[in-house]
């Protein structure tokens, strides 16, 4: 008891000292905690545009958290929070129209508040989901089957760059352009068109035929308007086009040939017709069963708009390789002997091409960009002509019924075009019973390398946008450096030479090869898949110096009297030296062969560095030695007489040393043909070959010196 008193008396002691001493510090005033504030927003966004914003957020003493109350709400687009202490917030959507409201709080730890961010999708265009080639996400595009996700141009991030073709004139060279398109008139330039039948400036087609609509569904791919609540858009939605119907013909008959050089010159660039376009686009193309070389005239034209035009920057003719690899058409139908009787397990034509890329002279001039066409897939399609005078490969689908084609613009109204009202459409999409096309201005059935060319050549718009200083040779070098390999598993293709075991084996289409430059080719694919958003990254920041075009003259062999061997894996050989140090960008050569029956031949060439490259497949279609007649000397064909051929599998290689061409004869047996209005034709194996001759040309630039 006596302790306790004792520390009563201390404590109290203690207590009064306290009072009672000025000079002790006063005790703290509790930190009062102030909650965070934020308020409700509204945003307006765009169909598949990247946005980017800021949540609001305020706290006095700062240090605050930014979350989502339920990330499940979000169903229309994808929400990502770059940086939860700043709020800052990215938001995509490739819905056509509607709301999201996304909930979220703003936390400093203890306290916290909360407020809804409305996120409004407007102006979209409905077919955009179906529009593979934009953006793949596995979807079906009206066809029976879907593709595969992702495998497409890659565009998305070049149009929220803001890349999307501006201040680009693409010329539609084609069969004609309906310009009153409501999804097109925005886009074309008011009176910079022109009819080359009527010398209006209307290049609308006069025949309403699926065929007549070509141009306007090829003008869609390209520029399209986009966010106009109708339809799609194009590659390209802020390009501008022009068209010429230079595939059309005169309901008149008083036009008996559209397709005259004068009308070429028109819509190709070199008149005041067609010379504000910087891109031309070419839907078009021809197969021939013979050999042929240039057309002079037209490859004038050809290099001096692509070299010289816009101040020396120069155009890009986008070119379409065909779509012939099963057969092809030249006045009537040209197959291989065994097209009927195919089966998966043994391809028609020990599965090569039977129209090779490289058989059409046009598609071996440098000044074209030819173009092959992938599918949904990520695969080749399954018509695509190719060869190593492919560049890249750009969407161009299937047919549309079993497997997605490109969902583009048609012809206005359900009585003409492609997607006409008839008892049994060929897709769901067509005949006006589909909400969404309910006047059949728009198909699902565009397909072709006609289909990836318009791609490309939108692609180049958009390019060319990004940078306008550009040249011509920089978009090809952006191109081929952006582009993606697809299809990376493919196996090569081959061919058995001879029969019985041990029989040679000779590889007729290679796998990808990379090149002493580093650059990966494909003779399916050229250099790959265009890649919009890279491509546009790398034009932004452009620093390649490509240095002064150079074309070197043509370096031709000594005469020859080589006898190509008859089905011998060896073949025959000659070599020429090339003294020019050029870094390449591409390669021709010209070829003068003595053969009686040019399927059998397989052309190789082997750069200094030792790329090899095959110029021209066995099997192909050159086959008009099985019908020529003999006794016309105009109708002989005796082998090739200098054919052109063009590679850029050597781009960016050197030019200089030991260059290296080999032909090969890959069949000593029987061969036929179908010709669709004769039938079964064969040509016979009647003597060896001979090599006769050839010559060299290098299209590229000076190398820099080691100093």
């Amino acid at each position: 008891m006596r302790m306790s008193i004792v520390a009563l008396s201390i404590t109290a002691a203690l207590l009064a000292g306290c009072g009672s001493d000025d000079k002790k510090t006063p005790a703290p005033v509790p930190k009062v905690n102030t909650a965070p504030t934020t308020a409700d927003m509204t945003v307006d966004v765009s169909q598949s545009i990247l946005f980017t914003g800021k949540l609001e957020g305020t706290d006095a003493e700062g240090g605050l958290t930014y979350s989502l109350v339920d990330p499940a709400d979000l169903k229309l687009g994808t929400f990502t929070l770059v940086n939860k202490s700043t709020g800052e917030f990215t938001y995509t959507s490739d819905a056509n129209e509607g709301t999201e409201v996304v909930r979220f709080k703003v936390s400093d730890g203890q306290l916290q508040a909360e407020a809804n961010l409305t996120i409004n999708i407007k102006h979209g265009d409905p077919l955009f989901t179906y529009q593979w080639h934009l953006k793949n996400t596995g979807q079906n595009a009206f066809a029976a089957n879907r593709g595969v996700a992702g495998e497409d141009m890659n565009v998305s991030g070049a149009i929220s760059d803001n890349a999307m073709g501006q201040g680009v004139i693409v010329a539609v060279v084609d069969s004609g352009l309906e310009i009153a398109h409501p999804d097109l008139t925005n886009n074309t330039v008011n009176g910079g068109s022109y009819n080359l039948i009527t010398g209006t400036v209307d290049p609308t087609p006069f025949s309403g035929s699926a065929t007549a609509a070509h141009g306007t569904a090829v003008g869609g791919i390209i520029a399209a308007e986009g966010w106009n609540g109708i339809g799609g858009r194009g590659v390209a939605p802020k390009a501008k086009l022009i068209g010429f119907n230079f595939l059309d013909e005169d309901p008149t008959g008083k036009v008996t040939n559209v397709q005259t050089f004068e009308n070429f010159a028109k819509s190709h660039g070199a008149s005041a017709y067609s010379d504000s376009a910087r891109v031309f686009n070419q839907s078009y193309g021809y197969s021939v069963p013979f050999p042929h070389g240039f057309d002079e005239d037209e490859t004038e034209v050809y290099q001096d708009i692509a070299t010289q035009s816009f101040d020396g920057k120069g155009s890009i003719f986008v070119k379409s390789a065909g779509n012939g690899y099963d057969y092809y058409r030249f006045r009537t139908f040209w197959l291989p002997g065994d097209y009927f009787t195919a089966t998966t397990e043994n391809p028609a034509n020990h599965g090569l091409p039977f129209h090779n890329s490289n058989m059409s002279s046009d598609n071996a001039n440098v000044y074209n960009l030819v173009v092959s066409a992938i599918n949904a897939k990520g695969k080749l399609s399954s018509y695509s002509s190719v060869g190593s005078n492919i560049f890249v490969t750009a969407p161009g689908g299937e047919y549309g019924d079993n497997d997605p084609a490109i969902v583009t613009t048609d012809f206005m109204g359900c009585v003409k075009g492609s997607a006409i009202a008839e008892d049994r459409p060929s897709t769901p999409f067509h005949g006006g019973l589909n909400p969404l096309n309910p006047n059949c201005d728009y198909t699902s059935t565009m397909n072709g390398t006609s289909s990836a060319a318009p791609n490309t050549s939108g692609a180049v718009a958009v390019i060319m946008s990004a940078n306008p200083d550009l040249t011509w040779r920089d978009i090809r070098y952006i191109l081929a450096k952006t582009a993606t390999t697809v299809d990376a598993d493919i196996a090569p293709k081959t061919v058995t030479i001879g029969e019985g075991e041990g029989a040679p084996v000779y590889t007729a289409i290679p796998s990808w090869l990379q090149n002493a430059a580093g650059f990966s080719f494909h003779n399916l694919y050229g250099f790959g898949r265009v890649n919009l958003t890279e491509a546009v990254k790398l034009a932004k920041s452009y620093a390649q110096d490509l240095g002064d075009y150079v074309v070197t003259e043509w370096q031709a062999s000594a005469a020859l009297t080589k006898a190509i061997p008859d089905a011998d894996i060896n073949g025959v050989t000659d070599t020429q030296v090339v003294a020019d140090d050029l870094v390449i960008e591409a390669v021709q050569i010209e070829l003068t062969a003595d053969h009686l029956r040019l399927p059998d031949l397989a052309v190789e060439l082997i750069s200094p560095a030792g790329t090899k490259s095959v110029l021209m497949t066995p099997y192909n279609g050159l086959v008009y030695q099985g019908v020529m007649d003999k006794n016309d000397p105009d109708d002989l064909v005796k082998g090739y007489d200098a054919t052109p051929m063009l590679s850029n599998a050597f781009y960016g290689e050197s030019s200089k040393g030991e260059w290296t061409i080999k032909l090969i004869d890959v069949n000593s047996g029987s061969y036929r043909f179908v010709k669709y209005d004769q039938g079964y034709i064969s040509i016979p194996n009647e003597a060896d070959g001979k090599l006769k001759g050839w010559s060299i040309r290098f299209h590229g630039h000076a190398a820099k010196s080691a100093s």
